[in-house]
């Protein structure tokens, strides 16, 4: 896969300018083993975090920070490995599986894994208080309870969590279901799993990581962890595409080269309540997002590209991400349901706080960094706002007074977009059940959310990784 310009696609990726701060480093505690069965899990997994050299050119190789895993337990369709990918295996269950993963860390740093999307207690969550020293390993023990969806693991130390995703460390976690199974959706070749990541590469084939307030900024993109993965071969009819956006920092504007649509089905948690049809939309750090596309009008030796446009019109210049070409042959027929889930939304008169939400404000503080309400990470400190009450249901306004995008992510259950004031900018990604919304300059976005499930400390905070890491992330407990 070519390179892209280097200044035309870090100004593509980026808003605005910040002033620079003082970023200090926390310490980490190391969290406590849990024990398990092999009698009682479904699924049993190993991973081991290690650095391991990959060809990503001819002649050439890369040192990735990689999960090389192993199955203890269960059937081969559970793990999935990727050749020839720096990506870790993809894990593949179905809901109501009991996993248990044995995290090993083969690094030269602490550690830890974070299930993202996936509704587990505090203690298999992966807070960054859980981080584990070279050496040491850790043991998770969840049963999954979340719908059909497609989500994804990363390691969560905090101050390190950019450079180790960014070195290779992540892989996707699929769970399937009876609601989706009745659907008959496109799968098997018709179900395109894709991550887009962008890197740099300095002159000896290494990575290079230069991480900054706007973020870590590649100038070359990787397709499910390969360098020269951009053409994909398609036959004629109608693909199921699942996308994750794996970039530590980059906000891409989606649209086909043709103009052709996306259908939508589904969102970070999983299927929407009707399909929508979208044209273009922003597509921010940690989302995912999955859609049909029909190639069944396409002619044989037809290109389509998938393209990110600028983020602000007539502001830098659009780039291609993929292409898809279209080869002989069809593929099964399928029509998209009038009715794809049940799911039901949530009232805001559910919520405690419905006539008084609570507050967030994402800016930057001198001697901070990156903050949320002028308050930057603390390992075991919460405010009074950051104290929920089991069992509520709470309203959380997030405001944008910067120049720069700011992803955010709560932990635990999913939560529902009730509202989005638009500052500058519109075309984000707020249909159906969500983990991480996308907060552009400007905006004031209200999300609802149950605290229903699961008590103890869990974190929220920006997904652009390098703002996570100065600091913008805070606990919250559920008592």
């Amino acid at each position: 896969m070519e390179s892209i310009n280097r200044r035309s696609f870090l100004r593509a990726g980026v808003l605005g300018s910040c002033a620079a701060f003082a970023f200090p480093f926390n310490a980490l505690k190391a969290g406590t083993k849990t024990q398990y069965s092999f009698a009682e899990a479904n699924i049993i997994i190993e991973l081991k975090a290690v650095k391991k050299r990959i060809s990503v050119e001819v002649n050439q190789s890369t040192e990735f920070w990689c999960y090389e895993g192993r199955l203890i337990k269960g059937s081969q369709s559970n793990l999935v490995k990727n050749s020839g990918s720096y990506l870790g295996p993809t894990i593949q269950v179905r809901k109501g599986d009991r996993v248990k993963v044995i995290f090993k860390n083969g690094l030269e740093e602490k550690s830890i894994i974070h299930w993202h999307g996936l509704d587990v207690s505090h203690e298999n969550d992966g807070h960054p208080h859980n981080a584990i020293e070279p050496g040491a390993s850790f043991d998770y023990d969840f049963e999954v309870t979340n719908r059909s969806g497609m989500y994804w693991y990363h390691p969560h130390p905090h101050g390190r969590t950019g450079a180790q995703v960014y070195h290779g460390l992540a892989g996707l976690f699929i769970v399937r279901d009876n609601e989706e199974a009745i659907l008959n959706l496109p799968n098997k070749e018709q179900e395109l799993q894709l991550v887009i990541q962008d890197r740099s590469f300095d002159e000896s084939g290494e990575l290079d990581y230069r991480p900054s307030m706007m973020g870590a900024f590649g100038n070359v993109l990787m397709i499910n962890g390969k360098k020269n993965n951009k053409i994909i071969k398609v036959k004629k009819g109608k693909y199921r595409l699942r996308f994750l956006n794996g970039c530590n920092a980059r906000v891409f504007n989606f649209g086909m080269d043709d103009k052709s649509e996306f259908m939508q089905i589904g969102s970070d948690g999983g299927l929407l309540e009707k399909a929508i049809k979208l044209k273009r939309f922003y597509f921010a750090p940690a989302e995912r997002f999955d859609c049909i596309v029909d190639f069944s009008k396409n002619k044989t030796g037809d290109i389509i590209g998938l393209d990110s446009l600028p983020l602000v019109e007539g502001r830098g210049e659009k780039y291609n991400l993929l292409k898809f070409e279209v080869i002989d042959g069809e593929v099964n027929s399928f029509e998209v349901p009038l009715s794809l889930s049940a799911y039901k939304k949530i009232l805001s008169s559910e919520a405690i706080n419905e006539s008084n939400p609570k507050e967030f404000e994402l800016i930057g503080k001198r001697g901070i960094g990156w903050t949320i309400n002028g308050r930057g990470y603390e390992e075991d400190n919460y405010t009074k706002d950051e104290i929920i009450d089991f069992g509520n249901t709470e309203i959380w306004e997030f405001y944008n007074p910067t120049g720069m995008p700011h992803p955010m992510h709560i932990h635990g259950t999913q939560f529902q977009v009730l509202s989005r004031s638009v500052g500058r900018l519109e075309g984000a990604l707020d249909q159906g059940w969500k983990d991480v919304v996308l907060v552009m300059p400007g905006d004031r976005v209200r999300v609802i959310k149950r605290f229903n499930t699961f008590k103890g400390t869990f974190i929220y905070h920006c997904h652009n990784l390098e703002h996570e890491d100065m600091s913008m992330m805070r606990n919250f407990k559920v008592v």
